[in-house]
């Protein structure tokens, strides 16, 4: 098949007939958020024709959705697959090829679930029974909708309660008597693979048994504006009520996706910072996902604004409750996560030690320098040239003299996302100009993660020595 265009992914119907293909006119980050198509090529015809596209383009509120996950059902006549959008929960697009030319509709979602943000696995289950991941409050269930491609499914869920699924198989022949196996996270258990009805089958991780965990819970807070604002909360195995301990605020990326209910061990702090004597505060601060789709919507525009008052009356709420020091409080978070720690640290002096990781500045050398402009315009509603005053909003750059925080910076070298210039200017503005507190890692040949173990090993390093520095040693 020679479609004229790059194929990013593909799935063949179970009768080979049908190829269902991804494909964007060229391979750019932009063409696929905005020009990105789904073309079906028939084995009758040898021709190719292409799912209607205003369905997840002109019919949407946003034109930059990209498309990921192509699944087809049993019998071939139905294709699912995911539009995933900046600023906007991500939904499941239907096509039904039952006639001569196909035909799309978006899949009605059940009030107060989302699709998991930034996209699901999708998987049929005879002609019209469609399985995802289904998100709410932190948790990311395995979801069924029968009917799918009607105007009114049914859905139902399949895990039940505080779980976190992150992949899923049905009745795999190698299951013989499960109706499907799912990987998944609990608060009390890293990630293992279960099948049905949530028997445990594997141990991917014995010396966590070892291990000092720390005590999860879920909280809850009034953010800008009174909204309700959740936050998953990590504290030290051996705390008790009463203790007043050091707070680390690790702020999740995206900002389209959020922090989820579960053990998690990575480099960004969960479980490690607990270990050693810290609170972790995890908010989901408004524009993630899972909360309904205006707490979603509602940052557009809002920027360095609603963002940064939900997670900093979170904090509000552990002083008041006795459970933060005031005394010792540090922010942290990458990507979106770094972005919001260069805002945070522009509006307040209270944090004893920032960490920003790839993070982001000024807006509109983001919009000119990423891989991926589509995400700032969708926040800002235009061009540097069309909303000057969101993008001067929205960035942290004209602020930067209200920095009184030590602040340690890590970038990956070649990051596309995130461009290591965000990082050298805030570097360039604490070190040579604000006499503060400042150290800048580049990773060499590190993208927008870091993903070498000998790296990964450093940023932790560094965070727990730059916390044992500014933090537990501070003087109150």
């Amino acid at each position: 098949i020679d479609a004229g265009r790059n194929i990013r992914e593909f799935k063949v119907t179970r009768d080979g007939k049908r190829i269902a293909m991804i494909t964007t006119p060229d391979d750019k980050v932009v063409s696929f958020e905005g020009q990105s198509r789904v073309d079906v090529w028939e084995a009758s015809s040898r021709k190719i024709v292409t799912v209607p596209e205003d369905v997840y383009r002109k019919k949407m509120p946003s034109p930059y959705g990209w498309l990921e996950h192509l699944a087809w059902n049993t019998d071939g006549t139905l294709l699912a697959f995911n539009v995933i959008f900046d600023a906007y929960p991500p939904e499941i697009v239907i096509a039904s090829l039952k006639e001569s030319a196909p035909a799309a509709a978006m899949m009605p979602r059940p009030a107060g679930v989302h699709v998991r943000g930034y996209g699901s696995p999708l998987t049929w289950y005879g002609p019209d029974h469609l399985y995802f991941l289904g998100e709410e409050k932190g948790r990311v269930r395995l979801t069924g909708a029968i009917g799918a491609s009607g105007k009114t499914p049914e859905v139902f869920v399949m895990t039940q309660g505080d779980v976190v699924v992150e992949q899923f198989a049905l009745a795999a022949d190698t299951l013989a008597n499960a109706d499907y196996a799912v990987v998944m996270a609990t608060p009390t258990a890293l990630a293992d693979v279960y099948v049905h009805p949530q028997k445990r089958l594997t141990n991917v991780n014995p010396q966590v048994a070892e291990w000092k965990l720390p005590q999860l819970s879920v909280v809850s807070w009034k953010g800008a504006g009174g909204v309700p604002v959740e936050g998953i909360l990590e504290l030290p195995p051996d705390y008790k009520k009463g203790d007043k301990v050091p707070l680390v605020v690790e702020i999740h990326g995206g900002p389209t996706t959020a922090t989820y209910y579960k053990l998690q061990y990575w480099i960004y702090g969960r479980t490690l910072l607990p270990a050693k004597g810290y609170a972790v505060l995890c908010p989901n601060y408004r524009g993630s996902t899972g909360y309904g789709d205006k707490f979603t919507t509602d940052l557009i525009g809002r920027e360095n604004d609603l963002d940064v008052e939900d997670i900093l009356k979170g904090v509000d709420a552990l002083v008041e409750q006795g459970i933060a020091d005031p005394d010792r409080l540090a922010v942290t978070g990458w990507s979106n996560g770094g972005y919001l720690t260069n805002c945070i640290i522009t509006k307040t002096t209270r944090f004893k030690a920032a960490i920003s990781g790839a993070g982001i500045v000024d807006a509109a050398m983001e919009w000119g320098a990423n891989d991926e402009p589509a995400y700032t315009m969708v926040f800002k509603q235009g061009f540097p040239w069309s909303n000057p005053e969101r993008y001067h909003k929205a960035s942290p750059t004209y602020q930067l003299d209200k920095i009184k925080t030590p602040t340690l910076i890590h970038v990956g070298a070649n990051d596309e996302r995130c461009p290591p210039g965000h990082s050298r200017m805030l570097y360039r503005a604490l070190k040579e100009y604000l006499n503060v507190p400042t150290e800048l890692i580049v990773y060499p040949g590190e993208g927008h993660g870091i993903t070498k173990y000998r790296n990964r090993r450093a940023k932790m390093e560094w965070d727990l020595a730059w916390l044992e520095r500014y933090v537990k040693s501070a003087k109150k």
